[in-house]
């Protein structure tokens, strides 16, 4: 079903991702490491979990991941017993070998890792993985980032050059994610080995019309057509919020009033995340919020951004500040960059959080 809220595990349940879909098990035959990117609420882990439901697959969840050895030690203990639950016959006979690695306890069922003194052998235990043809996927792995990160993707790297395990990473923030994956820093642990990327894009208004009628049908529900078009008018193709609004209307009666509900709540959440990313950058919180509320109201220029940012603070901004706290933005995908001819401009990537941002 289209609505379902969670992500989907079913091709049949995956609107129009046909060709990333292509894409992305083209990458697992030819390629090391496969890198899923977009931005927030466009499907990225239901396309990760399509593709690898014919395949065995142990799946790391980092979102919101505290940024310590125990918090990755302890998700990924989670997403290996979790596959060791689904493939029985695979633990029995992986059981005695993980026994001989440092910092794992065996148990009846599942392992459990050590994060002290004693560590578990990472490297160790995802390479016995190997010769059972296992994909790795941490999905939302700009999360890791400090020692902890450097750390992590100093093992990744070792299992790039090592062994023939297939690695998936994928990431919403994708500067950052560009940043673990040491794209230009020649320092980091993962600089110059290829990868495949495979982006996912947020519907246009076709796509997204066509996903909500299919999706209404699938529920025996008739909508009209002003009231589909102006969802796909205020949520902008991004699927989560699309989905949102779907199951919504199977609560009440489908209308314009559900979409401005809908951006209501929404708001709260896309707010809540924004707020989440400002109390990583004190103290320069308030100006980061400042332009991305300027960028929200229409200001869409650098010289428009800077003004109005001027106006706020009444002095002077260097662009060398403005450039960071615009850098920061764009790192983290809340804001993108339109280049038309010699015209640059900004806007929010979520309709949900300009609208907040606008009130």
């Amino acid at each position: 079903m289209y609505f379902d809220p969670k992500p989907k595990k079913r091709k049949e349940d995956l609107y129009d991702r046909e060709k990333e879909l292509e894409e992305f098990e083209k990458s697992l035959k030819t390629s090391p490491l496969t890198v899923v990117t977009g931005i927030r609420r466009l499907g990225k882990t239901s396309l990760i979990l399509v593709g690898l439901s014919d395949k065995p697959s142990v799946v790391v969840d980092l979102r919101g991941v505290p940024q310590s050895r125990e918090g990755l030690y302890r998700r990924i203990e989670f997403a290996m017993n979790e596959f060791f639950k689904r493939h029985k016959n695979l633990w029995r006979s992986l059981r005695n070998k993980l026994k001989t690695i440092t910092g794992v306890q065996v148990l009846g069922s599942g392992i459990i890792l050590s994060w002290g003194e004693k560590r578990a052998d990472l490297v160790e235990l995802l390479k016995s993985l190997e010769s059972y043809d296992v994909v790795l996927a941490f999905d939302e792995v700009q999360y890791l980032r400090g020692p902890i990160g450097k750390e992590f993707a100093e093992v990744l790297a070792y299992l790039y050059d090592h062994s023939d395990l297939r690695i998936v990473l994928s990431g919403s923030e994708i500067g950052l994610l560009y940043d673990f994956l040491g794209v230009e820093n020649p320092k980091a642990p993962l600089y110059g080995r290829y990868f495949k990327e495979v982006r996912l894009e947020r519907f246009d208004h076709f796509k997204s019309r066509d996903f909500l009628i299919k999706g209404f049908e699938q529920v025996g529900l008739e909508v009209k057509e002003e009231v589909i078009n102006y969802a796909c008018e205020k949520l902008d193709g991004i699927v989560g919020w699309l989905v949102h609004f779907g199951l919504k209307c199977l609560e009440k009666k489908p209308s314009k009033d559900v979409v401005e509900e809908v951006l209501d709540e929404a708001s709260k959440l896309s707010l809540e995340e924004f707020n989440k990313f400002l109390e990583k950058h004190k103290p320069a919180e308030r100006r980061i919020f400042e332009v991305a509320r300027a960028i929200a109201t229409g200001k869409k220029t650098w010289s428009e951004i800077k003004a109005y940012l001027e106006s706020v603070e009444q002095r002077t901004i260097p662009d060398s500040s403005l450039n960071r706290v615009i850098k920061a933005l764009l790192k983290a995908s809340f804001v993108e960059k339109i280049v038309e001819g010699r015209n640059i401009y900004y806007q929010l990537t979520d309709p949900v959080l300009s609208h907040a941002l606008s009130r």
